[in-house]
Formats: structure tokens, C-alpha cells, sequence
């Protein structure tokens, strides 16, 4: 009994040394959020950026991320202003609908302002909020925990064409941010400290320059580990920002990207995860592709380790003919790409109708031919467009015919329709023998495809595939130190919410 009492004793003493030595435990890493969103006015204020914020915030609640850890600056802050724009036509009156459509326009029928519902906002979306926070949670943040960065805003282009990727976030009141002055504020933080960016505003590809010293490619790659998932390249507008309530209708990057990391849609109902490696988890990577591959929109969405490719990684040439070209058979895209670009690559390929091995050649001339345009020989049959707006044009002159104070939609007749004989006005219209065919090609051109939504996927294809290529390249020049910079840029982005 005294041995075992005493091999127990020289194991706690053991143990006991082994913690002075070491020190105090290590408080575990922790995830840190920073969320900029709103307009630069009210007219710019868009419902769909406050709900993008509550969306974000419902998806941290959902991970159990405290409320502390979260920062919110948000159009003009807190403050009881109507300064978030609405537009909910469907809410008026059926008459003031109808007389909107036939008679004047419209264009913002329904709007109106609130102000904003989010909670726990800490300002406005400055300058001077920004860099107080910068400085404030310098000495909070320590090395290793990570900073997630959304920004759901508007955006510009760079004004220096010497600079084209030195593109901005646009902050209240007419303020701005530049990826330069953006660099300077990560640059307070520790380090150590991982920087993971989700940015959706106009132009935001020129944010995937944050990787950069700077933000300038010839001054080296970030001391500092960063990555990031946007849009749209730095040179295109955004798909998204709009005044409609119904978050069901709302089709831009963040919506597709927040659900893949939820694993389901803003109205609740589940998604399949886009869990493309299998191992159990979504990461921000494959919420990318998820993205990508789903969204019906005009973005042509970049990561940053594409940038890093496109600025060190080159396709075949005289000086390299051991790299593969930009126009490999899809085979070779296969054996490279990674189990997200895999998926990418067969789901666009079934969407677009691609198939046999030379399809990056068919996506080229699927985009060349939309770009460039062709010229009909013979004159084009009218389309469900035009063919709407000229049924809508004989309803309202059948109705103009019979009223003639309807030319004027401030006439005291016109007034009556709008209150007093509203049942009336109604019916005048709805039983015109082509309101059922103005009803009908009305749904048509609502479901039509967009032209431009099809070519950008072409483009996403391309983009991909130039991905899996350039990064194949990147191994065969063989530098290992930009290999390695590569590598822990690809593995930031292979993060999750943790």
C-alpha cells in the first residue's frame, strides 16, 4: 500500500514540475467577427444589406458564437433614423398597382424607409469607426485566434488605373475605404493572427490583394496569414444589393455562401451540404464552390489563392514546355483539380451542356460568340419582352380610350380610380380581353433566363480550370517558397467555423 501511495506521490510531483516548466495553460484560440455593412447614403441603404447582417448573425448564433466577440458597424449606427430603403409594391393597393403599371411607372412604387433592426450595432460605417477598432483590438486579438472580416456594402473601382486592384468599400456619408488604407488596419493586428474575408460590395475582387504587403503583389505576400472569398473580380459590379423584403427572392453571393455554411436557405429549409472531400464538414472553400456552382447571378466570383496564382503561376511558353497549356483536354483538368473545382467542373459542365474533352475550348467560343455578337440575316420574330410591353401599351389605350382622364394620372378622374372607384378601375382592366395574355408572357419574361447570368458561367468554367492548371504550373516552376505560400493560403481557406 505504501509503494502504490508512493509511485502516486513521484507522478503528481512529476506532473506538478511538468506544469511549472510549461508555464500557465494557453487560453484556446478564438474567432473574432467584424461585420461592415449598410450603404454610403439612405438612398443607397438597401433592405437586403441590413438583412444580410441578420442573416450573419443568425448563422454565428447558430454555431454558439457569443455576441461579444462580435462587432457590428452598420450605415449611419445607432441611431432611430428611417435610413433603410424598402420597396414592397406588392403591399399597396390593387388599383395604385395596376394604375403604376399602365398609366405612369413603377419604378420605386412601394418605397418607403425604416430604420434599422439590428442588434448590437457599435457605430456607424466610418473611417473613424474602423480605425478605432483597428487600434482598440489590437491588444485584444491575440496570435492565435482568427478574425473573420464581412463586408456586405457597396464598392467602387480604383480611380488609378496604375492601381486597378486598389478598389473600395464605401462607408456612410460618402466615405471610402481603399484595399491600401484597408492593408494599413490588418497591419495592427498581431502577426500571428489568421484574417478570413467574405466580401461581397461592387468590384470587391480587388480585396483579394489583401494577401499582398500593402497590397501590392511586387512587395511580397502578408506577414500576416490572410485570405479571402468575393464576389466579384475587381473590375465588375456585384449582383444583390436591392430593396426587396422578400429575403426568399434574394440571389446574390453571401446568400449562397452563408447557406453552404449554415446547410440551409434564409427561409430554414435544409440544403444538402456541400461537403465535396467527405470529411464531415463544409469549409469556407467549398462554400466558394458551392457558390459558384449555384448561384444565378452576374458574379464571377474569386478566392485568393486564384490571385496568387494569376500573379506567380504562368500557363506553357517558350522558356516552360514542361507546363501545361490553357486549353488541356478535361481529363487533365480532373486529375488535378481538387474535390471542390471536381465538382465545379461537372456541374457547370452539366448546366452549360459541355461534355467530350476539349471543353474549355467550347466554353471560349460560347463566350466569344456573347461578347462579340452575331448579326442576323433574317429580321427576328418579336420576343415575349416586346410582345408584353405592346399588349400593355393596347390595354392602356383601350382604357384611355374610354376614359381620356387616364393620359394624365393626376386628373381628379384618374384620383377616383384610386379611391372612390377603385372596384371599377380593377375590373376594367382585369377583364380587358388580353390581360390573360399580358398575365401569361408576364410570368414568361420573369422565368427567362438572362443571357449574361448563362455567359458568366461560362466564365466561372474557365476560371476554374485556369485554377487547376496554374496551380499544376506553380509545382513544375518548382519555386518551393512561393509552393509554400500557396499552400498556407489554400490551407487558410480550407478553415470552417470552428
Amino acid at each position: 500500500m505504501d509503494c502504490v501511495m508512493y509511485s502516486a506521490s513521484i507522478r503528481l510531483l512529476f506532473l506538478f514540475t511538468v506544469c511549472l516548466y510549461l508555464g500557465p495553460a494557453k487560453a484556446s484560440a478564438k474567432d473574432y467577427f467584424l461585420t461592415l455593412g449598410g450603404g454610403y447614403s439612405r438612398d443607397g441603404n438597401q433592405a437586403s444589406l441590413e438583412k444580410n447582417v441578420l442573416y450573419f448573425q443568425k448563422l454565428l448564433a447558430e454555431s454558439e458564437f457569443p455576441a461579444s466577440d462580435q462587432s457590428i458597424y452598420f450605415a449611419n449606427g445607432n441611431t432611430d433614423e428611417a435610413t433603410v430603403q424598402t420597396i414592397a409594391p406588392e403591399l399597396l393597393p390593387r388599383p395604385n398597382q395596376l394604375m403604376a403599371e399602365f398609366f405612369g411607372s413603377d419604378e420605386n412604387l412601394g418605397l418607403s424607409y425604416h430604420p434599422h433592426t439590428i442588434e448590437g450595432v457599435k457605430g456607424p460605417l466610418s473611417v473613424a469607426s474602423l480605425e478605432k477598432w483597428f487600434d482598440s483590438m489590437a491588444s485584444v486579438i491575440g496570435a492565435d485566434d482568427r478574425l473573420i472580416i464581412y463586408v456586405t456594402a457597396h464598392g467602387t473601382e480604383s480611380e488609378d488605373d496604375r492601381t486597378p486592384y486598389n478598389t473600395t468599400i464605401a462607408l456612410w456619408d460618402d466615405e471610402e475605404i481603399t484595399v491600401e488604407q484597408f492593408c494599413r488596419q490588418l497591419d495592427k493586428l498581431p502577426t500571428e493572427t489568421e484574417v478570413v474575408t467574405i466580401m461581397v460590395q461592387c468590384y470587391s475582387g480587388g480585396f483579394s490583394h489583401i494577401i499582398f504587403d500593402k497590397g501590392h503583389p511586387h512587395s511580397g505576400l502578408s506577414s500576416q496569414r490572410r485570405c479571402g472569398f468575393f464576389a466579384t473580380v475587381h473590375d465588375r459590379q456585384a449582383a444583390g444589393c436591392t430593396a426587396e423584403i422578400d429575403e426568399a427572392s434574394y440571389v446574390e453571393y453571401s446568400t449562397y455562401f452563408l447557406n453552404a455554411l449554415a446547410g440551409h436557405d434564409r427561409s430554414g429549409n435544409p440544403i444538402p451540404p456541400p461537403d465535396y472531400n467527405n470529411d464531415g464538414k463544409t469549409t469556407f472553400e467549398e462554400a466558394h464552390a458551392y457558390t459558384i456552382l449555384t448561384a444565378d447571378t452576374i458574379d464571377l466570383s474569386v478566392k485568393t489563392s486564384g490571385e496568387y496564382l494569376s500573379v506567380y503561376s504562368r500557363f506553357r511558353n517558350n522558356g516552360h514546355p514542361d507546363l501545361l497549356t490553357d486549353e488541356e483536354p478535361y481529363d487533365t483538368l480532373l486529375k488535378y483539380a481538387t474535390p471542390s473545382e471536381r465538382a465545379v467542373l461537372e456541374g457547370l459542365s452539366e448546366q452549360l451542356n459541355l461534355t467530350g474533352q476539349d471543353r474549355i475550348d467550347q466554353a471560349w467560343r460560347a463566350t466569344d460568340s456573347r461578347q462579340s455578337g452575331r448579326r442576323g440575316r433574317r429580321p427576328r420574330s418579336r420576343g415575349p419582352e416586346q410582345q408584353l410591353r405592346l399588349l400593355e401599351n393596347k390595354i392602356a389605350r383601350d382604357l384611355t380610350e374610354k376614359w381620356p382622364e387616364l393620359s394624365n394620372v393626376l386628373n381628379p378622374v384618374a384620383i377616383e380610380f384610386l379611391t372612390s372607384r377603385q372596384q371599377e378601375f380593377v375590373e376594367a382592366i382585369e377583364n380587358h380581353p388580353d390581360f390573360g395574355l399580358y398575365q401569361t408572357l408576364k410570368k414568361t419574361v420573369e422565368n427567362t433566363p438572362d443571357s449574361e447570368k448563362k455567359s458568366v458561367k461560362y466564365e466561372r468554367f474557365l476560371r476554374v480550370a485556369d485554377n487547376i492548371i496554374l496551380a499544376e504550373n506553380l509545382r513544375r516552376l518548382g519555386d518551393r517558397d512561393q509552393i509554400a505560400e500557396f499552400e498556407q493560403i489554400v490551407e487558410l481557406e480550407s478553415g470552417t467555423l470552428r
